[in-house]
């Protein structure tokens, strides 16, 4: 994974040692944070811009002992747009805290659209693209045209458009009044036998199906096409 260098602005030039502090500190850990869930999601290359802003306020808090705390003070996922840090100094002579706000944006290669898909489309590869995309909103997106293809959209999706997640669901693997095979486990031991789904399903749902040989109606989880597996 390569990692261009980040734009880094200071709101302030002020030079006190607690407000230089709390801006190195917030650095170090934004940036930590950004490439650990760079490397979960596999986003690849991606340039990172962002200003810290310290309040003015900590010119008069004192110096702290401490390796500073800093920790989220906002409910979003992805590292852009106006976010907010708590920084704490905790020590048995100093106790302070303050808030920071970072201003980012995030650019890296996301899967958008070639052309309008129609609601309901079963997507391919030829639907989409890699292009190089600057995000200063949280949102969702796709880094790889595999994460998308195969599955359906929910609603009709414009051209050139950045590939929503939540704009797509799998395709059901299993359709109401479908012949199933029942694949039944314990403790290592598996079975398998005949059965008719009373609901359609995608990968990994759980759904209603009759078991032929006993009549009876039981919970089963889709793992492939017509094919489910519950245990005994």
């Amino acid at each position: 994974m390569l990692i261009f260098t980040p734009s880094l602005n200071a709101s302030s030039t002020n030079e006190n040692a607690p407000t230089s502090a709390i801006y190195q500190a917030v650095e170090q850990d934004f940036q930590t944070q950004v490439e650990n869930q760079a490397i979960a999601r596999k986003w690849g290359k991606y340039t990172l811009d962002f200003q810290i802003r310290v309040p003015s306020s900590a010119e008069h808090l004192p110096p702290c002992p401490n390796t500073l705390t800093i920790s989220g003070a906002d409910s979003k996922t992805l590292p852009v747009g106006t976010l907010k840090r708590s920084v704490s100094c905790l020590s048995t002579s100093v106790d302070w805290r303050i808030n920071v706000t970072i201003k980012a944006e995030l650019s890296l290669k996301l899967v958008v659209t070639n052309t309008g898909i129609r609601r309901q489309q079963t997507i391919t590869a030829n639907d989409l693209r890699l292009e190089w995309r600057t995000l200063n909103k949280d949102q969702e997106f796709f880094t790889q045209l595999s994460q998308a293809t195969g599955k359906q959209t929910l609603r009709r999706i414009r051209s050139s458009q950045i590939l929503d997640p939540r704009q797509l669901e799998s395709p059901p693997l299993v359709e109401k009044g479908n012949q199933v095979v029942i694949k039944a486990s314990k403790n290592g031991f598996a079975a398998t036998t005949q059965g008719v789904a009373l609901e359609e399903g995608a990968l990994g749902q759980q759904i209603e199906i009759k078991n032929t040989s006993s009549g009876k109606e039981i919970k089963a989880v889709v793992t492939g096409l017509n094919q489910v597996e519950t245990q005994f």
